[in-house]
């Protein structure tokens, strides 16, 4: 089982439309790229999507995260589901 790329996780829009809009990351000073994932619970099948956040200083001030489960097989048309704490 592959784990989603930001990419993927993008794409399928399961985070609605604004977490990866230009403003919403301009505002944290983040590209795409900043984007990781890594198994949170790989026998769970839940994905950590994070990202850090930079103030207009430069200095990191927080991480943006998100735990997604994969439902099914995300890379043979099922989805991700968002993980609430």
């Amino acid at each position: 089982m592959r784990k989603p790329t930001a990419y993927d996780i993008k794409n399928s829009g399961v985070l609605g439309q604004y977490f990866f809009s230009p403003d919403t990351m301009l505002f944290f000073r983040q590209t795409m790229r900043s984007f990781k994932t890594d198994w949170y619970s790989k026998p769970e099948r839940i994905v950590r999507l994070y990202a850090p956040m930079i103030d207009s200083t430069g200095n990191r001030v927080g991480t943006t995260e998100r735990l997604l489960k994969i439902e099914g097989d995300f890379f043979d048309g099922a989805n991700l589901v968002e993980v609430t704490a």
